[in-house]
């Protein structure tokens, strides 16, 4: 356990580090990580969860009730790196939360900390810190914690920890589900009835929340989200197959199953349960989505784990904590985690937004000349310290009335619509706005006419 720890610590203070210089570096994405701190500021100011960037509930968009929690803490420390300690945090803590599990479900403490110990460094988490923070990143833990709790025979706490797990993303009740099978499965047998249940009604929250709440929230709008699946309706097989047999994705969930020593092979049917959510993401026309990359390879996580357990739990327990395997299980992950990993110094990495000069204070002096109930269009990487307002809008979006945030060092992700920038920016002297900022890199421009 102490290795794991050990573990956990070091991922923690490498995400903290590092997703901390993207903020202050002004690299955030708007998408999302401006997304979840306006919903966060909403929350604390009696707005529920509204958003500029979604018509009517944000939870119509996604059923992540867990937001509470940031905006809970953001109410002592309003500051939008409040969101990159959650996240670095919530992906350290899979490391004991996962060690706790397959100890649960192996009797092996060195197979346990074989699989957990490397757990942070795996390319899929590290995906997940590249996309800053989301509310399922604080679910996996809780996922694995809940079927730590029902192996052990804690029935009382597999209950409220699998809630909170289910309380993170709509897609969490599959994960949920997964682990309260492997409980039924393996546990002792006072918890498996209860294990039973939980996983019926994890995957019947996960299809109601799909199916009916979240399109009731949604009272007829629009969503991103709904171009993801729309291709679907009227595609033709040969172009469902052609989706399915997307080679980027499948790479990414072998290197997962690799990362996992290969012990889920042992276990084809408990492997098999990662094939769902790897299916609806393959079909998604989301381009990070079908490339498994950001936080879409986390639906994968738990599944895979639970396999990798399960098939540990298959060896023979001499071999079980023979030390060819135990190498092989934690080092390979490691292996491919520097290799095709994104973080740096991972080879694979491009560490350009982790690298850029230190600017938050700056930016957020200038920021002062707005009033604080004023619409804002903001440039990309601003935006997440923008967020505290009523009305965001990412340039080149925004109407008249709002006030205009210009980088001149922009960090522009791959969304952003370059062109239509540059041609706000060069309108904007001759737009009836006035330059009432200049700070040398940051420009704030008044509305129009003010």
């Amino acid at each position: 356990m102490w290795l794991t720890l050990a573990s956990a610590a070091l991922a923690g203070a490498w995400f903290t580090w590092l997703l901390v210089r993207r903020t202050d570096g002004l690299a955030d994405p708007t998408y999302d990580q401006a997304f979840f701190q306006q919903v966060a500021w909403s929350l604390d100011h009696g707005r529920g969860f509204s958003s500029s960037f979604t018509p009517g509930s944000f939870l119509g968009l996604h059923l992540e009730p867990l937001l509470l929690l940031p905006a809970a803490l953001e109410l002592a420390w309003p500051d939008p790196r409040l969101l990159d300690l959650l996240e670095a945090a919530a992906l350290a803590a899979l490391a004991p939360a996962a060690y706790l599990f397959v100890r649960a479900l192996t009797a092996s403490a060195w197979t346990a900390a074989a699989i957990a110990a490397p757990l942070p460094f795996w390319p899929v988490v590290q995906e997940a810190a590249r996309a800053g923070f989301h509310p399922e990143s604080l679910s996996s833990p809780l996922a694995l914690l809940a079927g730590w709790a029902g192996l052990s025979g804690r029935i009382a706490a597999m209950w409220p920890l699998a809630a909170l797990a289910l309380l993170g993303k709509e897609d969490q009740g599959y994960a949920v589900a997964t682990v309260g099978l492997a409980v039924a499965a393996f546990g002792p047998r006072p918890a498996r009835r209860q294990a039973l249940a939980l996983a019926v009604l994890a995957a019947l929250w996960g299809l109601l929340a799909v199916t009916v709440v979240m399109p009731w929230l949604r009272a007829g709008a629009t969503v991103d989200t709904d171009s993801y699946y729309r291709w679907l309706a009227h595609a033709s097989p040969s172009s469902w197959l052609s989706a399915l047999a997307r080679p980027e994705g499948w790479l990414v969930a072998a290197g997962m199953v690799a990362c996992g020593g290969g012990l889920g092979l042992l276990r084809p049917g408990w492997l098999a349960l990662a094939l769902p959510p790897l299916v609806a993401d393959l079909l998604s026309a989301h381009d990070p989505q079908f490339h498994l990359h950001l936080q879409y390879g986390l639906p994968l996580l738990v599944p895979t784990l639970v396999a990798s357990a399960a098939g540990a739990r298959a060896l023979p327990e001499a071999n079980r904590s023979a030390s060819g395997v135990l190498a092989v299980t934690a080092l390979l992950p490691l292996l491919l985690g520097f290799t095709v990993g994104r973080l740096p110094p991972a080879l694979g990495a491009s560490g350009v937004e982790f690298d850029r000069p230190q600017a938050a204070g700056v930016l957020q002096r200038a920021l002062g000349a707005i009033p604080l109930d004023a619409a804002v269009s903001a440039d990309d990487g601003t935006a997440v310290f923008v967020a505290g307002r009523p009305q965001l809008a990412l340039l080149p979006g925004g109407g008249a009335a709002a006030y205009v945030v210009v980088d001149r060092q922009a960090y522009l992700h791959g969304y952003v619509d370059v062109a239509g920038r540059r041609g706000r920016l060069d309108g904007l002297p001759a737009s009836g706005r006035t330059l009432i900022a200049d700070s040398g890199r940051f420009e704030i421009w008044g509305p129009v006419g003010g």
